[in-house]
């Protein structure tokens, strides 16, 4: 693994890499202040073939972006046996278990197809308790939960696509909407409920996959 401060990178590639992500970019509208916080404590990282990123049931406070390169995604920490799924540029990872304070739901390495993989790292470390704004204001945080938590709804709505019938999916009709004022403190109490409602199914959809392997069936997309 090679850390690289954000302000030695061409810069050019840099600004490309950093305005493709929409969360950075609500980020930056709603307050320049605030996006500097973020880029102070993030960098690039880069990995080689096969690496581990993330561990299942460590402890973690990096929400991280895949720039360049594949991940294959793993239930546990075992990465010897096939992944139950990957991970392409423009995904993010790691957020879920930050907002919602648990360890890795998954473990996730370097895809052995790939030479090398980048990705933005943001350490998250000061985002504190719920309605704690000293580091982030409100608005940054209500950023950030959106993006986890639409993402994560994303990738529910293509497991329903791929197993239509299965139990989990039908479950998922039972997370919470938000139904209310937007920017409050209600919306991101709500999106709070929600990644925790989430995560409890991410774990089970990992266990879901990872069964099917053992049957011999593969597919499916990430959660």
């Amino acid at each position: 693994m090679k850390a690289i401060p954000i302000d030695t990178y061409p810069q050019d590639m840099a600004n490309a890499f950093i305005n493709g992500i929409t969360f950075v970019n609500e980020v930056r509208v709603n307050d320049a202040r605030q996006l500097a916080v973020l880029m102070k404590n993030a960098c690039f990282m880069e990995f080689s073939s096969g690496e581990t990123l993330l561990t299942a049931g460590k402890a973690g406070r990096r929400y991280s972006f895949l720039l360049k390169g594949q991940l294959a995604v793993y239930a546990d920490e075992d990465t010897g046996g096939p992944a139950i799924n990957q991970i392409t540029p423009g995904q993010s990872f790691g957020g879920l278990s930050i907002i919602c304070k648990t360890r890795r739901t998954a473990t996730i390495a370097v895809s052995s197809s790939c030479k090398s993989a980048l990705i933005l790292s943001i350490d998250m470390a000061g985002l504190g308790e719920l309605n704690d704004y000293s580091v982030y204001t409100l608005q940054t945080k209500l950023a950030l939960y959106r993006a986890i938590v639409n993402n994560t709804r994303w990738q529910l709505e293509l497991y329903k696509m791929d197993y239509p019938t299965h139990p989990l999916t039908l479950r998922g009709r039972s997370i919470d909407i938000f139904i209310g004022a937007r920017n409050t403190e209600q919306e991101l109490a709500s999106l709070d409920r929600q990644a925790h409602q989430l995560i409890e199914m991410i774990v089970e959809w990992n266990q879901a996959l990872m069964a099917q392997q053992v049957e011999g069936e593969m597919g499916g997309t990430w959660l």
